[in-house]
């Protein structure tokens, strides 16, 4: 595992003015142990069935949205259409599954399947053709069309039952369904008759309850302190002139009025390198990044082995860096080098929001619910919402599969007594509203038959019917 820096770092092992601390190599390497590359293989074939996602959802597009409009000033175009009505009712039509796969299927039966049947030769007359692709067209449109009346609807009334009956469900079943759920909380008596809506349930952390388990805390990918502009790094509380900071280490840079530059805690990150642990970013892969304010003590503790672990924190809270010592009691003097920070003025891509702590299985981080509400602008919360564990993620799995079917029922239900009658009622409407018909196949007249006599050849005549 390695720590990513901006600085060369190949000189750092003969302390420097602005750094005591010293590093064998141009590298922080962790010793972590083979077992956990031994489980990350075992697991690797098991890694997308298990794994949280963190885009694709109309609220998290929707979060990411909001927190790009509040850290830049002005909002173009693009942010209006993404804000605007038409694009909501796009996502949510988007989220139900059935209608998604009919607008995939009328896609190819409206355009590429006529598309293809004009563009082929074919022995058969153009009208053929023609109909053949009328055909293609009607049962393209017939399709989206059934699936929005009938299949979308339904799937919508079983979202909202299912939202709406949550306050009814029994204890035994709410247990079963969302094991972070703190039963005693949804009591507002002592005789547990009358229930609390559902807003003011809590979880077994005491944060609000959230069925969304995989609406995790993702902050603005973090980026290196030198590839940040002079606006991000003012909002942040680092006024700082760049032009003038050209060329030098971070370590050694000052705001404009000379002091030492000084970040939050929780906006200062920093990237760590482990084999198997995800992250496809160019030149940051299989790294992840980690704020120094809720990073995992003993995962910070291999990270740095020469931080006293114990000085990071003073009255249960953690406190700066500045004031962290090494384990021989001198200041720890972290590199400013290897910071970076995160702002959805820099970037729109969201990264999860790691601890460095894993989960039972040893090959995934633990990521965290997006319950806490104390995300600000910048994606950074104060503080982290529930511990998303294997329990609630194999529960999700339980919940997902009866909703699909819940969600399919309808359309399973309809599909055949309704393709049955599109058989039956396209023809019907191709021939009588866009009067296009089938030629009809042309039988062949029957050869005449031929008569050899004395090596002459007589054509008998075929016989006629009488009227």
């Amino acid at each position: 595992m390695k720590i990513h820096t901006t600085q060369n770092l190949s000189s750092l092992g003969i302390k420097q003015s602005t750094n005591s601390s010293q590093l064998p190599t141009n590298e922080i390497r962790l010793n972590y142990s083979e077992q956990m590359r031994k489980h990350y293989l075992n697991d690797q074939q098991d890694s997308k069935k298990d794994s949280v996602s963190f885009k694709g959802k109309k609220e998290i597009i929707k979060k990411v949205i909001d927190k790009t409009e509040k850290a830049v000033d002005k909002e173009t175009r693009m942010d209006k259409f993404l804000k605007g009505r038409f694009f909501d009712k796009v996502l949510d039509l988007m989220s139900h599954e059935v209608l998604v796969q009919a607008c995939i299927s009328a896609i190819v039966c409206i355009i590429l399947r006529p598309l293809t049947i004009m563009s082929i030769p074919t022995k058969k007359s153009k009208q053929d053709n023609v109909y053949a692709s009328a055909h293609s067209i009607s049962s393209g449109a017939v399709g989206i069309i059934s699936s929005f009346l009938i299949a979308t609807p339904f799937s919508k009334g079983i979202k909202y039952a299912q939202k709406n009956l949550l306050k009814e469900m029994k204890t035994s079943i709410l247990e079963r369904k969302y094991p972070n759920l703190n039963i005693k909380s949804i009591w507002a008596d002592a005789s547990e008759t009358v229930r609390k809506p559902v807003s003011e349930w809590k979880d077994k952390l005491g944060n609000p309850f959230s069925t969304e388990f995989k609406n995790t805390l993702t902050v603005a990918r973090p980026k290196p302190l030198t590839e940040v502009s002079e606006e991000t790094l003012k909002k942040l509380g680092a006024n700082v002139d760049l032009k003038a900071m050209k060329n030098k280490p971070v370590s050694e840079w000052v705001d404009r009025n000379g002091n030492k530059l000084h970040l939050n805690t929780k906006d200062m990150f920093i990237a760590v390198k482990e084999e198997g642990m995800g992250g496809s970013i160019k030149g940051y892969k299989d790294t992840n990044f980690f704020s120094l304010q809720h990073i995992d003590e003993d995962f910070l503790k291999e990270v740095m082995p020469d931080l006293d672990i114990k000085s990071i924190t003073k009255n249960g809270e953690r406190i700066h860096p500045d004031y962290w010592k090494k384990t021989d009691g001198t200041p720890f003097n972290l590199d400013m080098d290897i910071i970076h920070v995160s702002s959805y003025r820099e970037t729109a891509n969201a990264t999860p929001l790691y601890t460095g702590k894993k989960r039972t299985n040893n090959t995934k981080y633990l990521s965290y619910q997006s319950n806490n509400g104390l995300e600000n602008a910048h994606g950074v919360p104060d503080k982290l919402g529930t511990p998303v564990d294997d329990n609630m993620l194999n529960a999700d799995k339980a919940n997902q599969i009866s909703n699909k079917w819940l969600g399919w029922l309808p359309d399973i239900t309809t599909r055949i007594p309704f393709a049955a009658g599109t058989i039956l009622l396209i023809p019907w409407v191709l021939k009588h509203i866009f009067h296009l018909e089938k030629s009809k196949k042309h039988s062949e007249s029957p050869k005449a038959q031929e008569i050899n006599i004395n090596d002459k050849t007589l054509v008998k005549p075929q016989r006629k019917e009488v009227a």
